[in-house]
């Protein structure tokens, strides 16, 4: 089974979320927070791959994230006169600052679903490495189910099974001639 671990926030670097695959199936497993720092169990998800019918990976800027970044930064600064809680206030600042840009790989679904799933954007080549690994199982899945492909397969084995058969049959009819 290929797996993808990756994290999801940089608040949460311990958090790691998993995007895996097996013939048949891609599992997600992603960890919830609250507030984005407090970890409070997981989503899991257990996806067949014919029920896929797109991915996509893309960029976003949660603009939000950025401008309370932005105050924790500028708060931090203003409480500099206590150094250990303006450094902290400046790092949680920078760090939902950083959290507010994300690589988001979007699976969508043949039910019209579509499921978003955030990497941190230091995690973009993981984001690619995952839509690679959902792609070829995808296509994987519609060669197997390729009715042409599949017809022609067996048409060549009876064809070789019959010329087997052919020359068994010739083979004991010219054993027979020559026991004459």
């Amino acid at each position: 089974m290929t797996t993808i671990h990756f994290i999801t926030g940089l608040m949460t670097f311990y958090l790691k979320g998993e995007i895996s695959k097996d013939d048949n199936f891609i599992y997600l497993k992603m960890p919830n927070t609250i507030l984005g720092v407090i970890p409070l169990g997981r989503i899991e998800k257990q996806l067949m791959v014919n029920q896929i019918a797109s991915t996509s990976v893309g960029f976003r800027l949660i603009l939000r994230n950025l401008i309370i970044g932005l105050v924790e930064f500028i708060l931090g600064l203003l409480l500099w006169q206590s150094p250990l809680i303006g450094f902290l206030v400046i790092l949680l600042g920078i760090a939902t600052m950083i959290g507010a840009f994300q690589t988001t790989l979007v699976l969508n679904l043949t039910s019209g679903e579509r499921i978003d799933i955030c990497f941190l954007v230091f995690e973009k080549k993981k984001a690619y490495d995952a839509v690679n690994m959902i792609n070829e199982a995808i296509y994987k899945r519609i060669d197997d189910t390729n009715t042409r492909k599949v017809a022609e397969w067996q048409t060549e084995k009876f064809r070789d099974i019959g010329n087997s058969r052919t020359d068994r049959i010739v083979d004991a009819i010219n054993n027979s001639r020559n026991r004459d």
